[in-house]
C-alpha cells in the first residue's frame, strides 16, 4: 500500500489532497449557476437599510383576564426577511401568521398550543402584516420575550383585545 493510498482521505478530508498528488486525474468542477438564474426564490436580496433589532417584554394576564391575549404585528415586503426567538416564563399558545395587504387572505406559518420557546426565521411570502398571536392558558400572569431581527417596520406593533 502506498503512502499516497494510506493518505489519500485524511488528506482529501484537510482539503489538501491537490497539493499531496498533482498528478492524480481531478473530477470535473461542479457546474456553477447564479442566484438570478431562480427567480421565484429569494436567496440574496440587497437592502437600501441596515438590519432593525428589537426585544419586547409582552406580559400577558391569567387566562381569561383582560390582557391575557395580544397581538404583536409587523409590516413587511415580499422577500423581506427576520430571525426570531420567542420565550415565555411558561407555556403559551402562539400563533405565527401574515396577512396580505393585497387579498387580505392569511397565512398559518406555525401555531403551538403550548410553548415555552419557539425560534426561526421567515421570508415573507406577500406584502403585508406578520405577526404573532398570543394567549396565556395558565391561571397566572406570564411574560414573553420576543427577539427580532431583520427588515421590517413595527406596524402596528401591541394590539390587545377587549375580552378575556
Amino acid at each position: 500500500m502506498s503512502l499516497l493510498s494510506r493518505t489519500g482521505p485524511i488528506l482529501a478530508g484537510l482539503g489538501l489532497l491537490a497539493l499531496a498528488a498533482p498528478a492524480i486525474a481531478q473530477e470535473a468542477s461542479p457546474p456553477e449557476f447564479r442566484s438570478s438564474d431562480l427567480p421565484h426564490l429569494v436567496v440574496e436580496k440587497q437592502q437600501d437599510k441596515v438590519f432593525r433589532t428589537d426585544v419586547i417584554e409582552i406580559p400577558l394576564a391569567a387566562t381569561k383576564q383582560l390582557g391575557s391575549r395580544t397581538e404583536y404585528i409587523l409590516s413587511m415586503k415580499a422577500g423581506d426577511a427576520l430571525v426570531y426567538s420567542l420565550t415565555a416564563s411558561k407555556p403559551v399558545h402562539s400563533e405565527f401568521h401574515g396577512a396580505s395587504d393585497a387579498s387580505k387572505a392569511v397565512m398559518f406559518y406555525r401555531e403551538e398550543t403550548a410553548t415555552s420557546a419557539t425560534h426561526g426565521q421567515l421570508v415573507a411570502p406577500m406584502t403585508g402584516a406578520h405577526g404573532w398571536y398570543l394567549a396565556n392558558t395558565n391561571d397566572t400572569p406570564i411574560t414573553v420575550r420576543l427577539q427580532i431581527s431583520g427588515y421590517y417596520t413595527v406596524e402596528p406593533g401591541l394590539i390587545k383585545f377587549s375580552k378575556p
